[in-house]
C-alpha cells in the first residue's frame, strides 16, 4: 500500500472492494477522482507483468497502468469508469472490432508472454490440458480426448495465430466510455476465436466487426474456436479454485460442468453461466 500511495498525490483512504484468492483490489480516492490498486499473489502475477507489457508494447484498446511493480505483484490503474454492464456505450459489435485490434498487436509477442507466464494453451497443447483437467474434475468426458485432439490441429490449421485471449470477456468488463477491456486475470495465450465463448451471443454483427480483422478466417474456425474455448474456461476456473480454500457452492463444480459441455454438440457461444 505504501508503494501505491507514495506515487498518489494527496490520495485519501483505501477502501478494499475485492478480495479473492487472485487478487485484491483497493479503491483509493483523490482529489481528481480514484484511482484502482490490485495485486496479485505469486501464482496470478502473471497479470501484472501482461498489463506492464501491453502498456510498453501500445497494445490498443486497454488500460494503460498508471504505475506497475512486477516484484510485488501489483498495479496502480486510473479510474475507467462505469462498466458496459451499468452504464450505456459504444455497441458489442464495436468492442469486439477493438478488441480484435488489440489481439492482431499481440501476436507478435506471444513468446514474450508466455515467459513472462500468460498461462498457454496454444491448440498444440489444449489436449493435454484438456486430459489433465477431465481427469480432476470430470473423467467421464475423457473419450472425447481423441476428438478434441483433432479438432485443436484442425482449428491451429484453420488460423488465425495465437494471441491473448482474454477469456472473461463481458459487459462487466468493459468500460462503457470508450470500450476498452480490462481485468486480465484470467487470460491466455490462446488461439484468438476461443474468445468468442465468452465473448459472442450468436448474432450476425458483432461476429463480423470482429472478423474484420481476419478476413479470410472459415466458419468452420469460428465454431471451432468457440467448442476449444470450453477448455481454456475450464483451465482459468481450476486455477481460480486451486486457491480457494473454501469456494461458495456455486463455483465449486464450475470445472466440470464447463467440460461436460463439450458433450452436447449444440455448444455454442454465450456469457459465462457461472459469473
Amino acid at each position: 500500500m505504501t508503494w501505491a500511495l507514495e506515487r498518489v498525490p494527496d490520495a485519501g483512504t483505501p477502501e478494499l472492494v475485492k478480495h479473492r484468492p487472485w487478487s485484491t483490489v483497493w479503491r483509493i480516492p483523490t482529489p481528481a477522482g480514484p484511482v484502482w490498486l490490485k495485486h496479485c499473489p505469486e501464482r496470478t502475477r502473471h497479470e501484472v507483468r501482461l498489463l506492464g507489457a501491453m502498456a510498453r508494447w501500445a497494445v490498443p484498446h486497454v488500460l494503460e497502468p498508471l504505475a506497475v511493480d512486477e516484484d510485488l505483484g501489483t498495479v496502480l490503474l486510473p479510474d475507467g469508469g462505469p462498466t458496459l454492464r451499468e452504464a450505456p456505450g459504444p455497441s458489442w459489435a464495436a468492442v469486439l472490432a477493438g478488441y480484435a485490434q488489440t489481439q492482431r498487436a499481440t501476436e507478435a509477442h506471444v513468446d514474450e508472454l508466455v515467459a513472462l507466464g500468460v498461462p498457454d494453451l496454444r491448440p498444440a497443447l489444449l489436449p493435454a490440458a484438456f486430459e489433465r483437467l477431465a481427469r480432476r474434475w470430470a473423467p467421464d468426458v475423457l473419450p472425447l480426448l481423441g476428438r478434441l485432439a483433432d479438432e485443436a490441429a484442425e482449428l491451429s490449421e484453420l488460423g488465425p495465430a495465437p494471441t491473448i485471449q482474454h477469456d472473461d470477456l463481458h459487459d462487466g468488463n468493459v468500460f462503457a466510455r470508450d470500450g476498452r477491456v480490462f481485468d486480465w486475470g484470467d487470460a491466455c495465450v490462446a488461439h484468438p476465436l476461443t474468445s468468442l465463448l465468452i465473448g459472442w451471443d450468436g448474432s450476425a454483427g458483432p461476429l463480423a466487426a470482429y472478423l474484420a480483422r481476419w478476413p479470410t478466417v472459415p466458419r468452420r474456425a469460428v465454431d471451432l474456436g468457440v467448442r476449444l474455448g470450453i477448455v481454456t474456461r475450464t483451465d482459468s476456473w481450476d486455477r481460480a479454485l486451486a486457491g480457494w480454500a473454501d469456494p461458495p457452492e456455486q463455483f465449486r463444480d464450475a470445472p466440470a460442468q464447463w467440460l461436460r459441455r463439450l458433450l452436447d454438440e449444440r455448444v455454442g457461444p454465450g456469457l459465462d453461466a457461472f459469473g
